[in-house]
């Protein structure tokens, strides 16, 4: 279904049942009296269904597909927001002019129209003068009497009070009532008959209930549930449109196909990134939904990649599509009634949004890192914060833009000191290189991979917040977490705690393989881990918490990754690769690298000093043809291996004297096909095993061999000549074992 209508009629029909099963435990767990759901694309509405109730108080009446709902702030993206950029493409008004030109109160000279659709105008969120005013001249006000929170264009607020003054906005430049201008442009030439604002007598009654309303003392059928908007008489930017999911429908398929707007319009009105501080905000509508907290689910609804918009609204509504695809998913709920005490949006949402996520876009997940989570949650908890960062170049939030270069837009954040890892904070030294870093901001950069391992305690002492923002490879050689360790150490002496913005496994969460290390302390074997530990860096921290620091009080916090499942490889993150070191220059790398990164060694050349490290390997003696034919099909899940002929070369801050250097090589190259049949250590094992026995007298073990592989166990079970299938299967309880026992922040998948 993903990218296009859905195929087939088997695979439609499956899909429906799924949704289906997900209404009714999405009901069934919200304690929700009912809902009508449709998922389509441009073409069709290829699944609808009501079930429930739309009433259950006093009596019980049952939901029909074409039940009028409540739209609460659906109508800030339905109406206004499709009103305002009308207007603007009319020539009626500029998304830069300052709103005092449209609403002529002194206090919103401060900012534009654009602030106001995009939350950044300063104002606060609402108050409750709806109990004092009966007109929104009244309302505004109030609002105008007020002081701004923040200077607009600094800050991002979700606020009521921005889209109450774009509907009067909407109406200067119109010249025409906000519910007038939006039946005649938008409602009307769509067809759709059951979407206004104060619901017509003829079917204001077939209306879903909301509240049973203290305030008001009666049962809202067909009157507006958001108060401030019922005291100025139903119609306001924020709240107060009706309509069904036939009707949303209707808008989506045509808001996608460029007949409401013209379609640069929606492509201006749907760019991530235009608030730097909160890139989910585009021109009213949420962007590149996020799936929540795996814990505790999404409260708004999502599409899962980074073409889906959508909105939803209080009462119980959403709307979500993707341009991409075309695709649109709408949900109407009304979890308030007949009290605000049984609303449960999220666990609504968050049980059919899934079911759409797993049957219309199959193994996709659009997802977010710990530094975009940062971002999203405003630099929570580090505003007013001194903070010292841990980073290399790797660092990037969904759009690119490095760790660095994001921080500036939280200036209450103070930045003392920088610190890298190996290969430098540009990523660019090569392994075991001693690193001189150059300044990179004000905030001096130390190096942390040479005679100093950890932050001095003098440095400790002017910071309030220890980050750490790195990517790591998934495999246990990498020396990032011994890293992580030795600044934990210092931190825990120095009683500063850590925040930890957690990334994907590139090698995903799921597969470990390896021997559990018996000789860990080492930088390349920092803990008794499998080689492929399945761990990302928040819970390689939580493994350290409970083995390390399990007697030593040290407060660490981890920003959970967004939308990542332990089932996820790199590839399934729509996350940018940035290279952690510089030869790791592709997740496939990273992947193979689990089992070759042992020929390190070896007096084997590992690709070093080729433009494919570690996924060739060779020496001038090698018999790579009848090595290659003696593996097992078995060993080598997943991937390609084929003899190939190389040689190494000298190669600026990859590889500045790799071994054979400049001597032909016979070689093995390691191409991967289907990256989640890969199990790289066996196939590295396998490689080492008929190496061994082809060429038993020349191939030569390095003394750093039995410390990548964490113990002597290893090399020993080659030279008895044990089989791959041998060697794996002796590690498998103990894998068993780790497995049962290690951190786990996320869901399997």
């Amino acid at each position: 279904m993903e990218g296009s209508s859905v195929s087939g009629r088997e695979y439609r029909d499956r899909a429906s049942t799924a949704l289906s099963q997900a209404l009714v435990k999405a009901l069934e767990d919200s304690r929700s009296p009912g809902a009508v759901a449709i998922v389509g694309n441009r073409e069709e509405a290829w699944f609808q269904t009501a079930l429930g109730w739309r009433q259950i108080e006093p009596e019980t009446l049952p939901v029909e597909a074409g039940t009028p709902y409540d739209l609460a702030s659906l109508t800030k993206t339905v109406a206004t927001t499709t009103a305002v950029l009308l207007l603007r493409d009319d020539g009626a008004l500029g998304l830069d002019d300052p709103v005092h030109r449209y609403v002529p109160i002194p206090a919103f000279q401060r900012f534009t129209i654009r602030h106001l659709l995009t939350h950044t105008a300063g104002l606060v969120a609402g108050r409750d003068f709806y109990k004092q005013v009966s007109s929104l001249d009244e309302l505004l006000a109030r609002y105008a009497a007020l002081e701004l929170e923040a200077e607009p264009g600094t800050h991002w607020r979700y606020s009521d009070v921005g889209f109450m003054i774009l509907g009067r906005v909407v109406e200067m430049a119109a010249r025409d009532r906000l519910d007038s201008f939006c039946h005649k442009r938008i409602f009307a030439p769509l067809g759709m008959e059951r979407t206004a604002f104060n619901p017509p007598a003829e079917w204001a009654s077939q209306c879903a209930a909301t509240e049973n309303c203290p305030w008001r003392q009666r049962l809202l059928v067909g009157v507006v549930h958001d108060e401030n908007a019922y005291a100025v008489g139903g119609v306001s930017g924020h709240a107060g449109l009706f309509s069904t999911a036939g009707d949303l429908a209707t808008f989506s398929r045509a808001l996608l196909d460029g007949k409401v707007l013209k379609a640069e319009t929606v492509e201006e009105m749907t760019r991530a990134g235009q608030v730097p501080f909160q890139p989910r905000q585009g021109l009213g509508w949420w962007l590149d939904s996020w799936t929540g907290d795996p814990r505790t689910g999404n409260s708004i609804g999502f599409l899962p990649v980074r073409t889906s918009f959508g909105f939803s609204g209080w009462t119980g509504t959403s709307l979500w599509m993707d341009r991409e695809s075309g695709q649109y998913a709408i949900l109407l709920g009304n979890t308030c009634h007949p009290t605000r005490a049984n609303r449960d949006n999220h666990t609504l949402r968050r049980t059919f949004y899934n079911a759409v996520a797993k049957n219309c876009y199959p193994g996709r997940f659009a997802s977010h890192s710990g530094l975009d989570r940062l971002i999203d949650e405003g630099f929570s908890p580090l505003r007013g914060q001194r903070i010292a960062l841990l980073t290399h170049r790797a660092a990037v939030d969904r759009f690119g833009r490095h760790v660095l270069d994001v921080l500036p837009f939280a200036p209450d954040v103070d930045l003392r000191y920088i610190y890298s890892p190996e290969h430098g904070l540009t990523s660019q030294a090569e392994a075991g290189a001693q690193v001189t870093e150059q300044q990179r901001s004000a905030a001096p950069v130390i190096s942390l991979y040479g005679e100093q391992k950890m932050p001095a305690p003098e440095q400790l002492a002017e910071i309030d917040y220890f980050v750490v923002d790195l990517q790591d490879v998934g495999a246990r050689y990498y020396t990032y977490p011994s890293t992580l360790k030795d600044c934990m150490t210092a931190c825990a002496a120095a009683k500063k705690p850590m925040l930890i913005l957690d990334r994907p496994n590139p090698v995903g969460g799921e597969v470990i393989e390896g021997p559990i290390a018996t000789d860990a302390g080492a930088a390349v074997c920092w803990g008794n881990v499998p080689v492929r530990h399945g761990m990302t860096m928040g819970e390689i921290a939580r493994y350290f918490q409970g083995t390390v620091f399990n007697a030593t009080p040290l407060q660490v916090i981890v920003k959970p990754l967004d939308g990542w499942l332990r089932g996820h490889l790199f590839a399934d993150c729509e996350l940018p690769w940035v290279p952690p070191s510089p030869n790791i220059p592709t997740p496939e790398t990273a992947l193979v690298y689990v089992g070759t990164c042992l020929f390190e060694g070896t007096n084997l050349n590992e690709g070093r000093g080729t433009d494919t490290p570690f996924q060739v390997i060779g020496a001038p003696w090698l018999d790579a043809k009848k090595v290659v034919a003696a593996l097992d099909a078995e060993d080598c899940a997943g991937c390609r291996i084929e003899a190939v002929d190389y040689t190494p070369r000298a190669i600026a801050g990859k590889a500045a004297n790799p071994q054979y250097r400049d001597e032909e090589c016979r070689g093995i190259r390691i191409t991967v096909e289907n990256p989640r049949d890969v199990r790289a250590f066996r196939t590295a094992v396998a490689l080492l095993c008929a190496i061994r026995e082809r060429h038993e007298k020349k191939l030569e073990w390095k003394p750093n061999f039995d410390v990548l592989a964490g113990g002597g166990d290893l090399r020993r079970r080659i030279e008895e000549g044990q089989s791959a299938k041998e060697i794996v299967a002796a590690s498998e309880d103990a894998l068993r074992s780790f497995n049962a026992a290690r951190p786990r922040i996320y869901q399997d998948e």
